[in-house]
């Protein structure tokens, strides 16, 4: 086992903080480096992102493999993260600051390194796993032969050879990008140049935040459900019900402690394009809204979900009538390994035939592969107004109506409304998922979701 990978195993099994800030002291150049490089040199927006990270590994620590490449996560993690804070940004703002802040912190006595640091993280990522792991370990981190190959698995002689194929690759990659330097060359300044040291003061200040936050994010009823597993007391009774904070949470029982699901709330900030308190829908009825849906963190059908807005796909009839949705969400970050999706979710516009697939989740795993869940009318959704003559139930049995309620709209026609949760079984849990898409089938109704939840 690693030094990493003790560090972490302390704080996932006896919840050592020390454990854990020790680890982000380890860890923090690495992350934070990554991240003044998509960033432009923006040190403060750095540091969000690196607070980002560190939240995210105190969250799903105790979901990573055991034999995971601790640099190798946190490299990807802290490269989604910087897209993501990139797309929430002033563009304008970050290009003006870039000429300043790069000639503080690159080498400015290198015309190589400057040629090099705007194209090295979008080729690195395009390496396989293994290498850009190999790469990481042996340049960035500095790390001996042995202990890549201890961290890879593979010998001291292994390693060395597995480096030498990951630099090539890389300097190949470079090279269509118009960066050409001797492996040499490449190999000094990987070494020299990708890492950014921060003030002591920063990386304290960043582990403490990154706890907090994590215990906060993770929602009550899910440490309530962890804190059970980790009792693993054999629960007989049906149910517990709690009140927290003024906020009552139903905690599932079980027989044994490996039967519970552990939830991870998805933050879906960039993907909102609608509110829950007013019309998102150009030009239709006034008071057609979600407001009387509970905002926040709140259990429906007995999984926890973070409301906060609408994310709406576009459809064919959407479409005809100009309205501009888009007809797909690419890039939710996950950035761990589950057994089930649970979506909070319902269509918009008029019903398709049943069977129809009107949206799909399509799962992008970290080895490049894919996998493509498929959202079909009236199995696993309902239009979200409640007709008195089409009153009908999911027929998928993992699909069932978790929250029904009104609004204006419907109200003046003597309806409801209502809203699906659906839960998809991982065709692959023991793969590590980097991030979902949401995707429309482009069926004549326009599918929405209002949250997303794993379960692990």
């Amino acid at each position: 086992m690693t030094d990493d990978a003790r560090l972490l195993n302390r704080f996932v099994k006896g919840g050592e903080e020390a454990a854990f800030r020790e680890l982000v002291g380890r860890q923090f150049g690495l992350v934070y480096s990554v991240a003044l490089r998509q960033l432009n040199g923006d040190t403060h927006l750095a540091q969000d992102v690196a607070q980002t990270v560190f939240t995210d590994l105190a969250r799903k620590a105790r979901f990573l493999s055991s034999n995971v490449v601790l640099s190798g996560w946190l490299y990807e993690a802290a490269r989604f993260a910087a897209n993501n804070l990139i797309r929430n940004e002033q563009r304008r703002r970050v290009r003006e600051q870039e000429a300043s802040a790069m000639h503080e912190l690159s080498p400015a006595s290198n015309p190589d390194w400057e040629q090099l640091h705007p194209v090295l993280d979008s080729a690195m990522g395009q390496l396989s796993a293994k290498d850009r792991n190999a790469v990481l370990l042996r340049f960035f981190e500095d790390k001996s032969f042995r202990t890549v190959g201890a961290a890879l698995g593979i010998s001291e002689d292994a390693a060395q050879k597995r480096v030498t194929r990951a630099l090539e690759a890389l300097r190949a990659l470079l090279m269509r990008r118009g960066v050409t330097l001797p492996l040499s060359a490449l190999a000094v300044l990987l070494t020299t140049s990708t890492a950014h040291s921060a003030p002591p003061a920063v990386v304290s200040s960043v582990a403490s935040a990154s706890l907090a936050s994590a215990a906060t994010h993770t929602g009550t009823g899910a440490w309530l459900l962890h804190a059970v597993v980790r009792t693993k007391t054999a629960l007989i009774a049906g149910s517990l019900a709690i009140l927290v904070g003024g906020i009552s949470v139903t905690a599932v029982a079980f027989l044994r402690p490996s039967q519970a699901g552990q939830f991870i709330t998805t933050d879906l900030t960039t993907q909102y394009n609608g509110s829950l308190d007013t019309v998102w829908v150009p030009g239709f009825d006034q008071g057609n809204h979600l407001a009387s849906l509970p905002h926040g963190r709140h259990v429906f059908a007995g999984v926890p979900f973070d409301v906060r807005g609408v994310v709406q796909l576009q459809g064919r009839l959407w479409k005809s009538n100009g309205y501009p949705f888009p007809e797909k969400f690419e890039g939710i970050p996950v950035g761990g390994a589950c057994r089930r999706i649970h979506i909070l979710h319902a269509n918009s516009a008029f019903s398709d035939t049943p069977g129809t697939i009107v949206a799909s989740l399509v799962l992008h795993y970290a080895n490049g592969a894919q996998a493509q869940l498929a959202i079909r009318q009236d199995r696993q959704i309902l239009d979200w107004w409640v007709w008195p003559k089409r009153i009908r139930k999911p027929t998928d049995p993992n699909t069932v109506v978790a929250w029904t309620g009104s609004n204006p709209a419907t109200t003046d026609r003597g309806l409801k409304i209502r809203l699906c949760k659906t839960a998809f079984a991982n065709p692959h849990p023991e793969r590590e998922i980097q991030t979902i898409d949401y995707v429309s089938g482009m069926a004549g109704s326009a599918p929405f979701m209002v949250a997303l939840t794993l379960e692990h």
